[in-house]
């Protein structure tokens, strides 16, 4: 099925000023230098101590920059810009413009009806850098919010496209991971084309390049599925083995299934043979099949 998904939660905010692509440079983990031949990047922006804060999509459109970022990071992203914008005269403008995700078996014989109705209307799209399979998004007007561009694109809610991150072990900053606290690399965010290891100083830079390098994080992230349990873990909870210690950090759980971040070596023991089984943090016992979600993502081709 190829789906055509709103994804109401998603804003979008035009980036005012000559340094935008400076500051951005300085503030997040990925290389705005990639815009010159992509159409769209994926980036995060950290603390000093190098923890997550907020993650976003980086576009050009009509030689302008824009972001598009979910609205729980508004605050978080807005506060950014007010401490850093006037170093660089930058502002953010909000913008009335709905973003879309469009994936399925058949999206590239598809592709190319899609991207002439996304451009009649003064669209833009671009490939999702994070995953093959989470196939295109689009970002466009809302007045054109209850159409389809295809009679085989097949409107989805935004807990569909949930289901098809987390089955593509793709987390979700706004839902898994928790701002101040989180290191993405535990999330397997260098996995997913968010961040570059060669472009020079940015916030958290330091912090982040050190762990990596010296292998500081001892987690890594795992899918579960065939969730069984009498009280759905929360966001942060903490996953405990049967001994009472304490082994990773509960994702959010969506249609029977998650994201958690694991400690790999008591993880793996598990992935072999599918059945796990923790507590949480009221003491519950919480049963299900534990994959590992520990596969590259496939190239993107460069520029859409």
């Amino acid at each position: 099925m190829n789906t055509w998904i709103p994804l109401i939660s998603r804003r979008v905010y035009k980036l005012l000023g000559h340094e935008a692509a400076d500051l951005l440079q300085g503030i997040s983990t990925n290389d705005m230098r990639l815009l010159r031949h992509q159409n769209g990047i994926f980036t995060v922006f950290l603390n000093r101590q190098g923890r997550f804060l907020a993650d976003a999509f980086v576009f050009y459109h009509e030689g302008q920059l824009y972001l598009e970022y979910d609205i729980s990071h508004d605050k978080i992203i807005q506060e950014l810009f007010i401490k850093y914008g006037p170093l660089h005269t930058v502002q953010l403008q909000n913008m009335p413009w709905l973003v879309l995700s469009f994936s399925g078996p058949e999206s590239e014989p598809l592709y190319k009806a899609v991207k002439a109705y996304v451009q009649e209307r003064c669209g833009i799209m671009f490939r999702d850098p994070r995953h093959s399979h989470l196939g295109v998004r689009v970002v466009i007007s809302y007045a054109h919010w209850h159409e389809t561009p295809h009679p085989l694109c097949v409107p989805e809610s935004e807990t569909h496209y949930r289901t098809l991150c987390i089955e593509n072990g793709i987390p979700s900053g706004a839902q898994d991971l928790i701002s101040e606290r989180t290191l993405i690399l535990e999330y397997f965010y260098h996995f997913h084309h968010s961040i570059s290891w060669s472009k020079g100083c940015y916030v958290g830079q330091e912090v982040l390049a050190r762990t990596f390098h010296q292998k500081l994080f001892r987690k890594g992230l795992f899918r579960i599925t065939h969730l069984q349990c009498s009280v759905v873990p929360k966001v942060g909870d903490a996953v405990f083995d049967t001994n009472g210690h304490v082994q990773g950090i509960w994702g959010k759980v969506c249609s029977g299934q998650g994201l958690l971040s694991l400690e790999e070596s008591w993880a793996l023991q598990w992935v072999n043979t599918q059945n796990f089984e923790c507590r949480g943090d009221n003491g519950t016992v919480i049963t299900g099949k534990l994959l590992s979600s520990i596969t590259l993502p496939i190239a993107c081709p460069q520029g859409v």
